[in-house]
């Protein structure tokens, strides 16, 4: 009976957690820009998901590492989704995505529309493409060795196996993801992630050749999508690409987005398995 005492206040103690979190974690903006949260709303519909989360090691590490957060609203809290990942995680996110108890943030960004112009297609995509390049903003998940592994498919979709090295309290996890890119009848492309329900990224692909994919991407988790940034993808590396390719790009570039090749922020792409 003790030991049911302990476990049951243990529980309600991770509900007044969570219910902090999403009062003010990471969905949290400007109060002029979202609604407040409705902790009866929440207690109604997640309660249960809410409480087999205080039973998952994992799932309680990524709620501390979220509410750890304090004010950034995107990039941290991307970092705590994939460094601690579990089935109960999952859950606990689609009920938040799905719930329309609390604005979920996304807004402290623009909408993004793409303006009319020309789109390249996804084509056959295989092989191993590296994340080289972004521009945007410090909220862009710009870290060193994000690896994208693409093979199989269909007429209209290719699957992905994303990865990258991220290190949380002196600890290094390989971490990742697995999904699919969808090309859609309006031009983009849609990227969805089985372990990020709810969550959805359209990449707007410029430019792409053997060697490189030029895309702007936008993020949401409804029908708004928010302006997140340009993104480079190489398959061995800016290095490796001659100065005939890289004219190309900044060609591209400032057509398309209004900026040259030198304001790209550089990410690490030698990077050993």
């Amino acid at each position: 009976m003790t030991q049911f005492r302990a476990r049951f206040a243990h529980m309600s103690k991770l509900s007044r957690v969570l219910l902090a979190l999403f009062l003010t974690g990471p969905a949290a903006v400007n109060a002029a820009e979202r609604r407040d949260a409705d902790p009866i709303c929440l207690a109604r519909k997640c309660a249960k998901t809410m409480l087999r989360c205080g039973l998952d090691s994992e799932c309680r590490s990524w709620l501390k590492c979220v509410l750890d957060c304090h004010g950034d609203k995107i990039r941290c809290p991307s970092v705590c989704g994939f460094y601690y990942q579990s089935a109960q995680i999952n859950q606990t996110s689609l009920c938040i995505f799905e719930s329309d108890c609390v604005d979920l943030g996304f807004g402290q960004l623009p909408n993004y529309e793409h303006a009319d112009g020309p789109l390249v297609t996804l084509g056959e995509l295989e092989g191993t493409w590296w994340f080289s390049a972004s521009h945007g903003g410090t909220h862009i998940f710009d870290f060193d060795c994000q690896r994208f592994d693409f093979s199989g498919g269909g007429a209209d979709f290719v699957r992905v196996a994303y990865s990258v090295p991220l290190t949380l309290n002196g600890k290094t996890r390989m971490t990742g993801a697995s999904g699919v890119f969808r090309q859609l009848d309006s031009g983009a492309i849609e990227v969805i992630y089985d372990n990020f329900a709810g969550y959805h990224e359209k990449w707007y692909l410029a430019d792409k050749t053997e060697d490189t994919m030029l895309a702007h991407v936008c993020i949401g988790a409804d029908s708004i999508c928010y302006d997140y940034g340009t993104i480079l993808l190489t398959k061995s590396g800016l290095d490796s690409l001659d100065s005939r390719l890289k004219d190309h790009l900044e060609s591209v570039t400032r057509a398309q987005f209004g900026f040259g090749w030198e304001q790209f922020k550089q990410a690490r792409t030698n990077c050993s398995r």
